[in-house]
């Protein structure tokens, strides 16, 4: 008994160091190998299964695990058992015929075209859409069913394999059908000196083609950035704490108080503080104060995203904002609750700073503009297509301070 099991480990040992050096033993037992010719769009791709030489003893195991090395009937014998217990087609065939999966895959990657999605393009100042592109692929999944029925049934031969297309996950009809208009607001600044007006107008530009997708929020002050005069801001009035003083990039709250009313009237969720002074270019509690600490956050809570057009010219700025189709036209609505006046101050010019020698005794001369202060409420009235109001909301309440007038007297 010892002597047959060390003839056997004998013969085991040789045929190991045979494959090692890429030999194989021949096999007695005839061999029946598939010869396979794959036909997709007029083209012929052929297929040879042959033996698999064993380059270290794991290798040896598998061949002999998967019959790789088997006659063609065992083979399917296995495959069929592989599909039985759920395997795919693919899967199955890949014990069997290692190099089969490999040639498809070859034949899949040279047919596969990728699909262009359609795009939302911004020229010119005009939204428009870039039409989507199908792809294609080989439909793998019918034709490993096909190459199995032609081993199980037929030895092998020709199968014929089909190209697919792949569908873009946006198209232009779905993108234009959310590209309608959803919010409109115009600012005028025709009465501001040149540098407000220059820190308006680049401002509001800065949101000229942006786009916010669904979901997200944006912040002013990321969007426009630092106002400095690096930055290419210039000195103009500004508000601070009540009183108008000089400040680099005065006017950019305009440009703020612009984009948050076209993104009131979109439908968007808006987040604004109000100046300490009512301005004069909106209705009280419908500006939006923007500092090194104040902000204008704006949301997107539609399913898709919103596009910023903006178009300046003629000292006035408009913003539009673009998106799916809005269920309400919203229509934003400002009440003064109270008035508070302003009362007058005059001061003698004893430091000579607002006159000279030539000016008379009690001549006048207005310093600062008085203003009334404010308190308002602020509501958005959400009107159906037809026109009827079908929801009113309370946005904000806001107190605006009182400034006193200031007139100087010449002593």
């Amino acid at each position: 008994m010892k002597r047959v099991n060390k003839a056997i480990y004998i013969v085991f040992t040789a045929f190991v160091a045979l494959a090692l050096c890429g030999f194989a033993p021949e096999d007695p037992t005839p061999q029946s190998y598939a010869v396979l010719e794959i036909s997709v769009e007029g083209k012929i791709y052929k297929y040879s299964d042959g033996p698999v030489t064993p380059s270290d003893f794991s290798v040896v195991e598998q061949i002999e695990k998967r019959k790789i090395n088997a006659p063609l009937p065992e083979k399917i014998e296995y495959v069929d058992g592989c599909l039985a217990r759920g395997a795919s087609y693919r899967d199955a065939l890949d014990r069997c015929f290692p190099l089969l999966v490999r040639t498809v895959d070859g034949i899949a990657d040279g047919l596969y075209v990728q699909p262009q999605n359609a795009e939302v393009t911004y020229d010119g100042g005009k939204y428009g859409v870039k039409k989507e592109k199908n792809g294609r692929e080989l439909d793998t999944q019918k034709l490993y069913a096909a190459i199995y029925c032609a081993l199980k049934f037929s030895g092998g031969g020709r199968v014929k394999g089909y190209v697919r297309p792949i569908m873009p996950e946006s198209t232009s009809a779905e993108l234009k059908q959310n590209l309608i208009l959803r919010g409109k607001y115009t600012t005028d600044y025709t009465t501001s000196s040149a540098a407000r007006a220059h820190n308006v107008t680049k401002a509001l530009n800065k949101f000229d083609g942006l786009c916010l997708k669904a979901g997200e929020t944006l912040s002013f002050n990321k969007v426009v950035g630092e106002r400095t005069e690096s930055a290419g801001f210039k000195s103009a009035t500004i508000i601070v704490d009540g009183k108008y003083t000089d400040g680099i990039g005065g006017g950019v709250c305009q440009a703020s108080t612009a984009v948050y009313n076209a993104a009131l009237v979109a439908g968007l969720h808006c987040e604004a503080n109000a100046h300490s002074i009512c301005p004069s270019y909106c209705p009280a509690g419908l500006d939006a104060m923007i500092s090194s600490v104040s902000d204008l956050l704006i949301t997107n809570v539609t399913t898709h995203p919103v596009y910023f057009s903006v178009k300046t010219g003629g000292s006035k700025g408009t913003v539009t904002v673009y998106g799916e189709p809005s269920e309400y036209k919203v229509v934003p609505e400002s009440i003064v609750v109270q008035t508070l006046k302003f009362e007058t101050e005059e001061f003698i010019d004893v430091d000579g700073k607002y006159f000279d020698e030539t000016a008379q005794s009690g001549d006048r001369l207005l310093v600062s503009p008085g203003k009334d202060g404010v308190k308002s409420e602020t509501y958005l009235n959400l009107y159906s297509p037809n026109g009827q109001l079908v929801k009113r909301v309370k946005v904000r309440d806001n107190t605006y301070k009182v400034v006193t007038q200031r007139i100087a007297v010449a002593p």
